[in-house]
């Protein structure tokens, strides 16, 4: 780890640079002898904002040291996030957690001793964003399992089927990390020959939580193991780090054939002799703790600090104080709703009988529905995301103020992922614009995508969902702090909102079954709610929130089961998609109600996209802050 002694005085100079404008001090050298108009010119007045901007900056600073990483993911430059920072790897283990919680401590304390009076525009605007976060995550660490942040909050386990550095490290290497010069494949392979200490302090960091009764359901291990055996089942030459790895570098300009030759060796042996070692000791692991991890899947099964974590989850994503009870209740009506308007389209169809569940699995089944479980069939499935995604942009223009820079890719998830990752996700472009949004998609089987559903999942993931929200984020000149945190009650509740705006634009027009497919999708969130609260606060057995998700949504039994392990091992996330959409539907509502003839959809769409990613009461003041601007 790179820990530059120079950070704590930077922090503290800022501070003091923040208590002066305050106070309305001009900031001036004291030399002695020289005159005073001298001085003031040769150190210009610094603001209450921009001195706490300076603040900002530096905490953004100090954790990306600490994850290099996130800086990788990031796209930032060695200035902010240390020299060398591409051929290094963060800590995992129990002194990097307790460096996260000092670092939480600290940046809590500078927060709470700022003057937010004295701050305007998008500083007023991250002091809220920051605040919270830094709350947040003192509330977060008052757990002493699933590691520790510095913000925000994660989830209970370290690794999951989901999550964890068996995933996120290699998928990093093959489509994050720079592979454009030869002092970049020594990165890469410097990054690699990390995995051995990475992976160890992982197991410190799992068994210490094995020691207090934390582990992940039964089924979370098993999708671990699985995907570790997966990832370690081809030769060392054969496995996707070397091969990516070997492709990459044969397109660097000036790289003899000799020297791609010996860097192509040099990373099969090192997956043959430090990934494949690493990946084994924490397949061991894993297994050693099966005995502990019981038949339950909810968090509950955590005892007193079970139900203390899913409330404090829950309001992590956007419940503003709502119990699991109260998220339960919400969900049951928002399902009799939702179902209610399918009902409607079904029997315009001419589907009249059985449940509404049923009749969408009965169509999804019609062959021109389907593609064929095959490469020219997965083939055909890309290209008509593409041709979505385009015609989206063609109007765009009419309900967007600013639209996104970057462009949007539809990739295929990769194949040893997809026996446990999600049906589709989004992954930000970096912030330098060099690396594009990437939208990904699992296909697995063809068959958990019949074609009247595609639309919906392409403008939730893509545009105008995620790839707007993150990408115009990316772009709006916000300090850097606000690139690196994350509210997934705004970005998945924008997304699911996104949706609806689709129809609105009239992506859906002459295309019932697509609106119909929209509707599905909605009622999929809806019913997240519903199981969600079942797992973690009724108590619900992973079988009963699987059958309850079948009888709703008529997905397939695998697709379902793949999204309640999620919900078992993420508590609390699934409920911010509908939290999030209901809120900016409640703000529109009373824009529109408020404003009247005045109110225009692409400047709403402006003031909620481009002051960045923010936890929901922060957004609602903000909202009524502007439609008080605009009857002025």
């Amino acid at each position: 780890m790179n820990r530059s002694p120079s950070l704590a005085f930077r922090g503290v100079f800022a501070l003091g640079l923040l208590a002066a404008a305050a106070c309305g001090e001009n900031i001036a050298p004291a030399e002695s002898g020289a005159p005073v108009e001298e001085a003031i010119v040769a150190e210009p007045e610094i603001t209450a904002s921009e001195a706490f901007i300076a603040i900002a900056d530096e905490h953004a600073a100090r954790v990306l040291r600490e994850s290099p990483e996130f800086a990788t993911f990031l796209g930032v430059s060695e200035d902010i996030a240390g020299a060398g920072y591409n051929s290094r790897l963060g800590d995992y283990g129990f002194e990097a957690n307790q460096r996260a919680r000092q670092m939480n401590e600290a940046f809590l304390q500078e927060i709470r001793g700022v003057e937010q009076s004295t701050l305007e525009g998008a500083a007023a605007t991250t002091y809220e964003v920051l605040r919270d976060a830094y709350q947040t995550g003192a509330q977060r660490n008052q757990f002493d399992f699933g590691g520790a942040v510095q913000w925000g909050s994660v989830s209970p386990y370290v690794v999951t089927q989901l999550t964890g550095p068996h995933l996120f490290l290699p998928r990093m290497l093959q489509t994050q990390q720079p592979l454009a010069s030869k002092q970049n494949a020594e990165e890469y392979l410097a990054r690699m020959s990390a995995f051995g200490r990475v992976f160890d302090e992982v197991v410190e960091t799992i068994s210490g939580d094995a020691a207090l009764g934390v582990v992940p359901p039964y089924f979370a291990l098993d999708g671990a193991i699985g995907s570790i055996h997966g990832f370690t089942s081809p030769a060392p030459a054969e496995n996707p780090l070397a091969t990516t790895f070997a492709q990459k570098i044969g397109d660097i300009e000036g790289l003899s054939d000799a020297e791609k030759s010996d860097l192509t060796a040099r990373a099969a042996e090192t997956v043959e002799t430090v990934v494949y070692p690493a990946y084994a000791r924490l397949a061991a692991t894993l297994e050693s703790l099966k005995p502990q991890a019981g038949s339950d899947a909810g968090v509950w099964r955590l005892g007193d600090s079970g139900e203390a974590f899913y409330q404090h989850a829950l309001n992590s994503y956007g419940a503003g104080g709502k119990t699991g009870e109260d998220i339960h209740q919400l969900g049951l009506s928002e399902v009799d709703r939702i179902t209610a308007e399918m009902d409607a389209i079904l029997e315009a169809q001419g589907l009249a009988n059985g449940s509404v569940a049923s009749r969408f699995e009965a169509i999804g089944q019609r062959a021109d529905l389907r593609y064929p479980n095959d490469d020219e069939g997965r083939d055909a499935l890309l290209a008509d995301l593409n041709v979505q995604v385009s015609d989206v942009m063609a109007q765009a223009d009419a309900w967007f103020g600013t639209l996104p820079e970057q462009s949007v890719e539809v990739r295929r998830i990769p194949v040893y992922e997809q026996d446990t990752a999600p049906g589709g996700y989004y992954s930000s472009p970096s912030l330098d614009g060099s690396r594009p949004g990437i939208y990904w998609i699992n296909l697995k089987d063809t068959a958990d995508w019949p074609k009247h559903t595609l639309k919906t999942l392409t403008y939730h993931e893509a545009v105008p969902g995620h790839h707007f929200q993150r990408s115009l984020e990316r772009a709006a000149g916000l300090p850097l702090i606000r690139n690196m945190l994350g509210y997934s009650e705004f970005s998945e509740g924008w997304a699911l909102y996104a949706e609806q705006v689709a129809a609105e634009m009239g992506m859906y027009d002459d295309d019932p079954l697509g609106n119909l497919g929209r509707l599905q999708s909605e009622l999929f969130r809806a019913a997240r709610l519903v199981v969600d609260s079942g797992l973690h606060h009724k108590q619900w057995t992973r079988e009963q929130a699987i059958d309850y998700m079948l009888s709703v949504t008529g997905d397939t039994r695998d697709s379902v089961t793949r999204e309640i392990e999620r919900y078992a091992v993420w508590p609390g996330q699934a409920t911010s998609y509908k939290l999030g959409m209901l809120k900016i539907g409640e703000l529109r509502t009373k824009a529109e109600t408020e404003l009247g003839d005045a109110f225009d959809i692409r400047s709403f769409h402006d003031e909620v996209l481009l002051n960045g990613a923010m936890p929901l009461p922060v957004l609602d003041a903000r909202i009524n802050r502007w439609i008080e601007a605009q009857k002025g």
